[in-house]
């Protein structure tokens, strides 16, 4: 098939990462909550994949420059809800000015969340929202859904036709749920046919594993879309472990991450849709001074995504370095 080839770029813009690998699961800024230092709590889904670590850092950055005291926590991995639970319990009884928070699981998290409402502390969500909960200062994060149109209007228009695999993320996640569902509502009455829809928990590993076994069912597969970058991975992985030539498919995650672009330099991965991830940590910290002031915001606040192709992922490395 041949999907290796110069692409033509649609609705980029232009987001400013920092690239930060190693960081700790649990990190303050800003001094440790003395005299009158606002107290706000960062709970996010992990603090171990790449993406959470770029989230992270622009957290650290606005805390620096806010000088607020912020410790951030997370999962040791998306799928582990009740230790996001017991995290932001725990900091909870630190008395906090705002919490913030990306919910792994809306329904499972939903009540913690309101009963830090009820005793006075202003919740902001952050990436992922909780559809129809209105205790929510604010959502600050990316609209997944048209993520997933504007991405599967962009694999429609590279490949035209043809047999179809997408990955979820963990299962009841809205987010890459949102990115799915928007990429087939994009295909509808195409020439794409959705043959093979699983989850994968947003690990790379998995990824590789239930592509492997999707191209066993249907060995036509010729184009995949992962709701993260790492199932991406593995779904080339998995390709290559095939013995198969990944230039006769066409294959776009979700993030921006690192090894992400280092695939598309490479002509492996086709695309990837990049989230302002320093973006979103970044004015979650800021928002949530400005909220312990007394502000007020619109419910949702939009944080654009880039697609990234081999036309401009030096340009977009240089953004993350």
């Amino acid at each position: 098939m041949g999907f290796k080839r110069s692409t033509r770029i649609t609705g980029l813009v232009a987001a400013g990462l920092l690239a930060l690998t190693g960081c700790s699961g649990e990190t303050g800024g800003g001094g440790g909550g003395d005299g009158d230092q606002l107290v706000i709590p960062v709970v996010l889904k992990t603090t171990t994949a790449p993406y959470w670590q770029v989230v992270q850092r622009g957290v650290e950055d606005a805390a620096e420059e806010f000088g607020t005291s912020t410790t951030v926590g997370g999962a040791s991995a998306e799928t582990a809800v009740q230790e996001q639970i017991d995290r932001i319990q725990a900091d909870l009884l630190h008395d906090p000015d705002v919490l913030v928070v990306a919910p792994t699981q809306a329904e499972q998290l939903q009540p913690v969340l309101q009963s830090a409402v009820d005793s006075g502390v202003p919740v902001v969500l952050l990436d992922t929202d909780i559809e129809g909960w209105d205790g929510a200062e604010t959502f600050i994060g990316t609209n997944n859904y048209e993520l997933g149109q504007q991405a599967g209007e962009w694999i429609l228009e590279e490949a035209g036709e043809g047999e179809v695999l997408t990955i979820r993320g963990v299962p009841g996640n809205p987010s890459t749920d949102d990115r799915i569902d928007g990429a087939i509502e994009a295909w509808e009455g195409s020439g794409l046919e959705v043959v093979s829809d699983l989850p994968a928990n947003s690990d790379r590993a998995e990824g590789r594993s239930v592509t492997a076994d999707a191209l066993q069912a249907n060995p036509e597969i010729s184009v995949i879309f992962a709701a993260n970058d790492d199932m991406a991975l593995g779904a080339i992985e998995a390709i290559k472990g095939a013995g198969l030539d990944v230039d006769d498919f066409l294959i776009v995650g979700v993030n921006g991450d690192s090894d992400a672009i280092d695939s598309i330099e490479a002509g492996e991965l086709d695309a990837t849709m990049a989230q302002g991830a320093r973006e979103m940590g970044y004015q979650a910290i800021e928002v949530a001074t400005q909220i312990a002031a007394g502000e007020t915001f619109d419910r949702e606040i939009s944080v654009d995504a880039t697609l990234v192709t081999d036309e401009n992922a030096a340009e977009y490395r240089e953004s993350l370095e």
